[in-house]
């Protein structure tokens, strides 16, 4: 894959050993561990993650195995020059659950879905946004009260025990 440091080719090898460094980084797994996740010779993963050889789809599906990340979001992360989505979406495989579902659509479908029109899917998938954006806001908030109250618990002083009966 790699060939005059400024092809596109070149790019896209740095970015690919880039992204794969960082998820097996952020796992917290060796080189060795990957490629005996993979099913391969460590050198052969060490050259895979050094951008060498060609770009192997099949061998991006073994690292998302091994290492338990999101191959959809490697190769998203990869075709979108954006690193963070696929550390981002690493644990909840957001792409490829919204791909299962989109392949569930489009076999209820079929051929119709050519006719759906942009802005309908826009608008449905921001729908959805909302909705996640209002768990996330409803989780931070509940954390945070319980962060609260747990510290407000740990600093009482003691004797002032509310679970005491006698007080």
């Amino acid at each position: 894959m790699l060939g005059s440091p400024s092809t596109p080719l070149a790019r896209q090898a740095r970015l690919l050993s880039q992204i794969l460094r960082m998820l097996r980084k952020e796992r917290r797994m060796t080189a060795a561990e990957v490629a005996a996740g993979m099913g391969i010779a460590v050198r052969t993963y060490q050259d895979f993650e050094a951008g060498k050889g060609d770009l192997d789809l099949n061998k991006i599906l073994l690292f998302a195995t091994a290492t338990a990340t999101d191959a959809v979001s490697i190769i998203l992360a990869l075709l979108f020059r954006d690193p963070d989505l696929a550390r981002q979406s690493m644990d909840n495989k957001l792409p490829t659950t919204f791909w299962i579902s989109f392949r569930e659509f489009r076999d209820d479908v079929g051929e119709q879905l050519n006719v759906v029109p942009p802005a309908l899917l826009l608008e449905g998938f921001r729908r959805v946004y909302e909705e996640i954006k209002l768990y996330l806001r409803k989780r931070a908030d509940s954390a945070e009260d319980w962060l609260e109250r747990a510290i407000a618990e740990a600093y009482r002083p003691p004797g002032d025990d509310k679970t005491d009966p006698e007080t």
